[in-house]
């Protein structure tokens, strides 16, 4: 996986990666968990590498990353090609600093999606210009309320929709020539599950330019439509709680099988030495 935050780390021996997550330049590098590679990053410093990626000439892409992501990659080799095509994968759940952590990373928060999203808001006012992708036509009306709120300079050059079913290749050629001709630096994706990655590296070779970031419900919360958890529960990487109390039939046995993967591997992982 390219990487702006530097070359991934091996898999190995824990006691050896401190040296390697802080190399003598004093850049962060990434470390590999459950065998995707993942940014040491802060949300300054992957700020700073979002904007080294919109100056370049090509699309790309960056996923923060939690359990449910990491597992589905460990499980499934299709989606784990997918994942490693994304230029930065960002530590979004706790669980996941906690384990680049037991590398050396000493990271003190995650780099959570919609968080991520509202943080870069703040700091690319004009000439940085913003596209967001998904989730409805209500939702993104109010989320372009607040993100004017949130960033009175902001310049939101468009807001899409897509139709809640699968997409056919019109659908995909369509949306390619509305982003294109926008010409953002930063496409914000809300898509369900997987399939926003999926369909950020399934159609990147039809974009010109721009960031493209998966940030699953970062517009439902951004815009009101939904709570965040409390603090304390997001330091203690509960979020998954608060939602689980939330939406418990839609969640659970998403969230159960998940959880089992992300830990089940990790532990094998470190039993045979190789966390």
């Amino acid at each position: 996986m390219a990487s702006v935050s530097g070359n991934p780390i091996e898999s190995g021996p824990s006691c050896s990666a401190r040296a390697d997550v802080y190399p003598a330049d004093g850049s962060l590098k990434s470390v590999r968990v459950l065998g995707t590679s993942v940014a040491c990053a802060t949300y300054d410093s992957a700020l700073a590498d979002i904007k080294a990626l919109a100056r370049e000439p090509r699309a790309a892409a960056v996923c923060p990353s939690n359990t449910h992501i990491l597992g589905e990659a460990r499980h499934t080799p299709e989606f784990a090609r997918v994942l490693a095509r994304f230029d930065m994968v960002l530590p979004d759940g706790m669980p996941v600093v906690w384990a680049l952590n037991y590398h050396g990373a000493d990271l003190k928060d995650r780099v959570y999606g919609p968080y991520f999203m509202r943080h870069a808001l703040r700091h690319t006012p004009r000439p940085w210009r913003h596209f967001f992708f998904g989730d409805s036509e209500e939702c993104l009306v109010e989320l372009r309320r607040a993100l004017v709120q949130l960033q009175p300079d902001v310049d939101i050059v468009g807001m899409l929709s897509p139709p809640f079913r699968p997409f056919t290749e019109a659908d995909e050629a369509s949306f390619a020539d509305i982003i294109n001709r926008a010409d953002p630096d930063f496409v914000w994706v809300a898509l369900p599950g997987v399939r926003m990655e999926r369909w950020i590296i399934d159609n990147q070779a039809r974009f010109r330019r721009g960031v493209f970031l998966a940030v699953g419900d970062a517009f439902a919360l951004l815009s009101g439509r939904r709570s965040f958890a409390p603090s304390w529960m997001q330091r203690l990487g509960l979020t998954w709680a608060y939602r689980l109390s939330k939406e418990p039939l839609r969640l659970g046995p998403r969230y159960l099988r998940y959880h089992f993967i992300f830990v089940s591997y990790w532990l094998w992982d470190a039993l045979r030495g190789r966390t």
